[in-house]
């Protein structure tokens, strides 16, 4: 969807950027309180932690995106900050809430499966931005 920013009336820019992130967040809240949920049972290991890469790494995105356009003013460098920072408070949170409150196995291992997938994407996204700014200028 290329709607020119200044041509979208704030509700449905609302409803573009920010609603996607919010709906995420509580789906991720949602799935962390089910005391039953168990990962399925595959043969190797890394299932779970890839599992926790791509939650994440789908969050960041969604974060990222929507911070970006939260101000005209805003720089990129300011919604990369804000979105880390977010991002893994979030993710502290979610591994502590599994564990606390739903009494599931939650581990460091997870927690770094959830930041790695979100920092390799906001990475990515600060990386291509910069090089589609660049190209802009010129």
């Amino acid at each position: 969807m290329n709607i020119p920013k200044d041509d979208m009336s704030s509700g449905k820019k609302f409803l573009i950027y920010h609603v996607p992130v919010i709906l995420y967040a509580g789906a991720i809240i949602f799935v962390s309180s089910i005391t039953t949920l168990r990962t399925p049972e595959v043969r190797f290991l890394a299932f779970d932690k890839l599992a926790h890469f791509l939650e994440y790494a789908i969050f960041a995105f969604l974060t990222i995106r929507s911070v970006s356009n939260l101000s005209e003013k805003l720089k990129l460098e300011a919604s990369l900050l804000i979105s880390t920072v977010f991002v893994i408070l979030f993710a502290v949170f979610d591994e502590y809430f599994v564990q606390i409150l739903s009494k599931r196995n939650s581990s460091l291992y997870d927690l770094t499966a959830d930041i790695i997938g979100s920092m390799l994407i906001l990475i990515l996204y600060y990386i291509l931005k910069k090089r589609k700014l660049k190209l802009q200028k010129t």
